[in-house]
């Protein structure tokens, strides 16, 4: 997958319809994430709209390693969608580390 952002410091993605496989890494340098907690990715075509595609993360430490897999990301076609990632501990709500951020996906 050939992920994108606007910046280096841009919470908003961007990847190109059908790629799979490779990482982004998205790092947390101001809270403490252990390995036994879970960051939840969920990605929605609107604000507040159900999700299309929901992940979780554990053995996350300060950096989640962002990927998708093939039939993941045949969820996703061409088009804006938007992302949230969260962070739970022993299965309780910590925190929202991204709040709808923009995911483009590009037609191929």
């Amino acid at each position: 997958m050939a992920w994108n952002t606007k910046n280096k410091n841009s919470t908003d993605l961007i990847m190109t319809e059908g790629d799979f496989g490779v990482e982004i890494d998205l790092n947390f340098n101001a809270i403490t994430i252990s390995a036994l907690d879970t960051v939840r990715v969920e990605v929605r075509t609107e604000k507040n709209g159900d999700p299309i595609l929901t992940k979780e993360y554990t053995g996350v430490t300060s950096v989640l390693p962002l990927s998708w897999t093939e039939e993941e990301t045949a969820l996703l076609t061409p088009g804006n969608y938007l992302y949230n990632l969260d962070w739970y501990s022993n299965g309780v709500f910590m925190c929202n580390l991204i709040n709808n951020s923009k995911l483009q996906v590009k037609d191929k």
